[in-house]
């Protein structure tokens, strides 16, 4: 963690001390007040400002130990599907002073099945997970769209009768090594700040991918677009570059 983060973490702790105290510094104002108008009011008023100072120390700890809503978090969400059968989705939450994550791993469940099968795992690197993932059907192979990493998407494709998945990332790596793209000779700044690859859709058979990269070195907001069309192979599922746009 750097020094930003740090001062940003005491900065936080001392607010929340800060914010915690009030209800505890005002019912000792009123515990001074009522004191002076006899035992009664002295003992109430002291019962008051012991109740609220032990709630709020309570919240305190509470929020010290919970981490302060940074997670994880658990969740699991089923998804019918437009295929049949169901997506059995199982999620965990993290979250930190930089970024956020959902990690989600994905089992098929088919109609008219208790069985479930292992598909794979997606990750949704500062981005909402929308939860609403569908297998897509393509001659014999079944296919997820997913989050891959930040800023990119991954499809994992495999038959659901050999229970085999392969995972394609879409990252700017391996979009760019492809032989397609380095014949077409595009400029590109491949290692700097920030590419995004996400699927526009999936049909019949083909992916289509909306590429953002840079191509200046020193305007950061100078990036160009393309979009890449990957075919999956009958026969083999695996996916070939066809045509950049």
């Amino acid at each position: 963690m750097d020094i930003s983060a740090w001062i940003f973490v005491g900065l936080i702790i001392v607010f929340c001390i800060a914010f915690y105290s009030i209800p505890s510094f005002l019912t000792f104002l009123l515990y001074k007040k009522l004191r002076t108008k006899g035992k009664k009011q002295k003992r109430i008023g002291f019962a008051i400002f012991l109740t609220t100072t032990l709630i709020m120390v309570t919240l305190a700890i509470y929020a010290v130990i919970s981490g302060g809503g940074f997670g994880p978090e658990y969740d699991k969400v089923e998804i019918k599907q437009n295929i049949g059968g169901t997506l059995v989705c199982n999620s965990v939450y993290n979250a930190d002073i930089h970024d956020w994550q959902y990690d989600v791993t994905y089992e098929y469940r088919p109609k008219d099945s208790n069985s479930l099968i292992n598909i794979g795992s997606g990750t949704y690197h500062t981005r909402d997970w929308n939860k609403d993932e569908q297998l897509i059907q393509y001659k014999t192979w079944t296919i997820l769209k997913t989050g891959g990493w930040y800023g990119y998407d991954k499809i994992i494709i495999g038959d659901l009768k050999s229970d085999k998945w392969t995972e394609y990332n879409f990252s700017a790596d391996n979009i760019e090594k492809e032989s397609l793209w380095v014949n077409s000779k595009i400029h590109s700044l491949l290692n700097y700040c920030c590419s995004e690859s996400f699927i526009d859709r999936i049909e019949n058979g083909q992916i289509h991918i909306h590429y953002k990269f840079r191509t200046s070195e020193t305007l950061t907001k100078k990036y160009e677009e393309k979009k890449i069309i990957y075919k999956i192979d009958e026969l083999s599922g695996q996916l070939i570059m066809t045509a950049i746009e």
